[in-house]
Formats: structure tokens, C-alpha cells, sequence
């Protein structure tokens, strides 16, 4: 279902005397890096690793000129053979619509598949899908599980968005210390929005469980 993007998309390698062209090069009379060589060789053979790289390299105009077109067609074929990272890249650029048509349906079915893999960035991108009915229905309890996996993971949105959430008790789960652990967690971190948000919060707490909650995000 995610191919009918790709049959106009292939880019062709040519290679002359040590200078190489491929879509979005700097020139026609520039050599390629060798690694942007070597890595379109290998992502034409279908190499997965290779054809994420590919994506990388026309994303940060690495070697070519930056073209999210090229990058987006070559992280989707790498996300068709179950890349991680790749399809987390591709999901990004669905929901932004760089480089390809916004769908934000297909967005969240890359960044489902990523996270099933465990990719930290794709289970954040799912849990802000189910928490804002974004490429899927809205699904409080579900959002605040994959926030769950993310924070602790390490990942710092998540772990703001969970201790936030776990405030309101709008995922029908209300924890008071839990909650403002996570913030705290978040605010050693560097999260700004949890530090000036625990200010507030902390004010409900009693000096008993201002000692918790410390105990509990260190």
C-alpha cells in the first residue's frame, strides 16, 4: 500500500572518470563524496541501510543538493524492508508533508510499525497521534502507554507529556506523585515547559510528599 509513490521516483547513478551526478547534485561537473558514491551503489542494489542513508544524505543536502522528494523516496524503500529508523524518517515526512503528499493516516502506520520496534522518536510520534486523534482515533489510555515506554526510554517530551498527563488524569489514570515525579525527571533534564509547569503543581504538595516525588524521579 505504500509503494505507489516510488515508480517515478528512482534516481540513476552515473559515474565518469571519478565525477558522478546523481538528482539534486551540486553540478553535473562536481564529484560526489565517496560515501554518497558507495551508498547510492548499495541503496540501488537494495540495501536498506543504504537507502536510509541515501535519505539522510538528500535531507541535510550532504553530497547533493538537499531534495526531500529524493530523501522521502529513498527512506520509504528502506522503511518497505522494515527499517526502524526509516520508517520513523518516512512518517515524519508524511505528517509534515515534506517530499511527499501530507497524509497523517500513513504518518501514524509508519510510526506504529516503527515503534513496535522499539524506535523512541516513532513511539513519542504515536503517542502524540493517539493523545490528538492525529492519523488515528483518539485514545487517551493508549497515548499515555506509549508516552510510558518513550519516557523511560529517556526520551524528554515523553516524559514531560506523561507527568502532564498524569496530573490531569485524562487517560483515566490520576497519580499525583507519579505525575510530578515525571516532571521533575523532565526539568533535570533541561524541559522548561515541566520545570515552569512543577512550579505551579508543586505548590499542592506537602513537604512529606515534595520528599517523595524528589525520591521518586531521582
Amino acid at each position: 500500500m505504500f509503494s505507489r509513490y516510488l515508480t517515478h521516483m528512482i534516481p540513476i547513478l552515473i559515474v565518469l572518470l571519478g565525477a558522478g551526478t546523481l538528482p539534486g547534485c551540486v553540478t553535473a561537473q562536481t564529484a560526489l563524496p565517496d560515501a554518497v558514491i558507495s551508498a547510492h551503489t548499495h541503496a540501488a542494489e537494495g540495501q536498506a541501510e543504504a537507502q536510509y542513508q541515501m535519505g539522510l544524505y538528500y535531507t541535510n543536502g550532504y553530497g547533493v543538493e538537499q531534495d526531500y522528494r529524493q530523501a522521502s523516496h529513498w527512506f520509504e524503500q528502506a522503511a518497505q524492508q522494515g527499517l526502524a529508523n526509516a520508517q520513523y524518517m518516512i512518517g515524519i515526512a508524511y505528517s509534515s508533508g515534506r517530499g511527499v503528499p501530507r497524509n497523517i493516516t500513513t504518518a501514524y502506520s509508519w510510526f506504529d510499525l516503527a515503534a513496535q520496534q522499539g524506535h523512541v522518536g516513532a513511539t513519542y510520534q504515536q503517542a502524540e497521534s493517539l493523545a490528538n486523534g492525529r492519523g488515528v482515533a483518539k485514545n487517551l489510555p493508549g497515548a499515555l502507554i506509549a508516552y510510558e515506554k518513550a519516557a523511560n526510554a529517556g526520551h524528554l517530551a515523553s516524559q514531560y507529556a506523561l507527568g502532564a498527563l498524569l496530573l490531569t488524569g485524562r487517560a483515566g489514570k490520576k497519580d499525583v506523585l507519579v505525575g510530578n515525579a515525571w516532571l521533575v525527571t523532565a526539568a533535570n533534564n533541561g524541559h522548561s515547559e515541566a520545570r515552569d509547569l512543577f512550579a505551579t503543581t508543586s505548590k499542592q504538595l506537602t513537604p512529606a510528599q515534595s520528599l517523595e516525588v524528589k525520591r521518586m524521579a531521582e
